[in-house]
């Protein structure tokens, strides 16, 4: 954390003179925001972003490519992906998609227009079984790793599918249900696990053996009054208390190892290094984080259902869904606008943390959902009509 009593260094930049310069030099438009202040605090650089950098002709458009499934499926469930919640999706080296469902315990296969190839995998405890499988990942062999978090294995596939062996996952605590699984070029995994208050990545070899660790992020303390309620089957809006508004971490891994995070009632984003450094925070003010009517109501209702007042619990008002870190290092994100839906709006930041805009995704992201990143290139399940999935392919257009 940056200490407010350190003196700031003489290296303040206003970084609005910088770009409005490079605007006009490159026949910038009028509609341009530049506004964004750049401080060093102990070794921390901190940009003060104002309202975005786009202007009008700058702006990314989202253009979808397909959408398939939704309530037009059902009638052939085995081609069809059967829940909308708890799925991971990856780009094959073939360019065929694959879908990850901890439910069915299974991987569906998708042409890259989005037609259905085969499934492969199932429930049980042989070779090639699934229990509740949470992640995948391609090695540098062209080979998919499906992980088995909480049974502490991997099943290894080729690209049509066949089983070809398994090997142990060093560790089974898991910090989110659904997680990204990366490979590295050296040779290793990086994976994602919980310990006590700290989100881990550890760095796992293809003999499942653990390596190292590759960062590490503390998380916000369940508050006290919390700790020790046993909330009642009928505490319906004390649920929803729990699920909306206690501060969450939200987290994701740049390719350069450092991590981007930030909680969840406020867009501030922090960048810390594998040791767990802060080097970089990013503000912002165009997000800001008010209680409605609607909240207050709630979250009297659901404190009044397990005796406890507002001065006994932080409470936010949810405003980042997640993270994600694209292959050229722009940050995305999810944007959470009511938060009884899910995110479709994401909030672009350059690879230092400067505010560019806001995208409308035209689809919504669920915080359940890992989607593939990949390039320019969305592919994501998203809930459709009766929460029936619908898979998703977009591509990011960029002016010039």
């Amino acid at each position: 954390m940056v200490d407010p009593g350190v003196r700031l260094t003489r290296s303040r930049a206003q970084l609005a003179v910088a770009v409005a310069g490079l605007a006009a030099a490159c026949g910038g438009d009028a509609g341009r925001h530049v506004t964004a202040q750049v401080d060093t605090i102990g070794g921390v650089v901190v940009v003060r972003n104002g309202t975005g950098q786009w202007g009008d002709s700058d702006r990314w458009q989202i253009v979808e490519e397909f959408r398939v499934g939704g309530s037009a499926w059902g009638e052939n469930p085995d081609e069809e992906l059967s829940y909308s919640t708890n799925t991971s999706v990856t780009l094959g080296p073939n360019g065929q998609i694959f879908v990850l469902e901890y439910s069915t315990n299974r991987v569906t296969v998708f042409s890259g227009e989005g037609e259905f190839v085969r499934t492969f995998g199932r429930a049980g405890e042989g070779p090639g079984e699934f229990r509740n499988p949470t992640a995948m990942a391609w090695d540098g062999a062209d080979r998919l790793w499906v992980a088995e978090g909480l049974s502490g294995r991997y099943h290894v596939f080729d690209p049509i599918g066949t089983y070809l062996k398994s090997v142990p996952r060093p560790v089974r605590a898991l910090a989110r249900l659904h997680h990204p699984l990366r490979w590295e070029p050296a040779g290793t995994f990086v994976e994602e696990a919980a310990d006590d208050g700290v989100r881990l990545y550890l760095r796992v070899d293809t003999l499942g053996r653990l390596v190292d660790t590759a960062a590490a992020i503390p998380t916000p303390e369940l508050p006290p009054a919390l700790r020790n309620i046993r909330a009642m089957p009928t505490w319906e809006s004390f649920r929803l208390v729990t699920a909306r508004h206690i501060p969450r971490l939200r987290w994701t891994l740049a390719r350069d190892g450092t991590t981007w995070s930030a909680v969840s009632g406020q867009l501030r984003l922090v960048r810390t290094t594998r040791s767990g450094d802060t080097i970089r925070i990013v503000e912002t003010s165009h997000r800001p984080a008010e209680l409605d009517a609607e909240d207050r109501a709630i979250i009297a209702a659901g404190l009044a259902e397990a005796g406890l007042s507002r001065a006994d619990i932080e409470l936010v008002r949810p405003v980042v869904g997640a993270i994600h870190v694209m292959d050229d290092g722009h940050i995305l994100v999810e944007i959470i606008e009511r938060v009884d839906e899910e995110p479709g709006t994401i909030d672009v930041f350059d690879p230092e943390g400067f505010f560019l805009g806001t995208v409308d995704l035209g689809f919504r992201l669920h915080s359940r959902n890992i989607p593939a990143i990949v390039g320019d290139t969305i592919i994501a399940v998203t809930p459709g009509d009766l929460d029936l999935p619908y898979l998703v392919r977009a591509t990011i257009e960029r002016p010039g």
